[in-house]
């Protein structure tokens, strides 16, 4: 996947979120990049709140490298 957004990607990208095409034919403000459009849709479909607060971090699976 490219950096940025083309119509050629929306099968591609389908396969891996589901419904993201349509998020993005709808949204009124387009992303610049695919980063940007993953984020938005992944904000707007789970939410913050499926983040885990204990969530390990990188400092306690490598706490050597700390």
């Amino acid at each position: 996947m490219r950096g940025y957004i083309t119509e050629i990607d929306f099968d591609q990208a389908e396969k891996s979120f589901p419904g993201i095409a349509r998020y993005y034919r709808d949204l009124q403000s387009k992303p610049e990049t695919f980063l940007e459009l993953i984020w938005r849709y992944t904000e707007s479909v789970v939410g913050c709140s499926a983040v885990k607060p204990d969530a390990p971090t990188h400092r306690d699976v490598f706490p050597a490298a700390y």
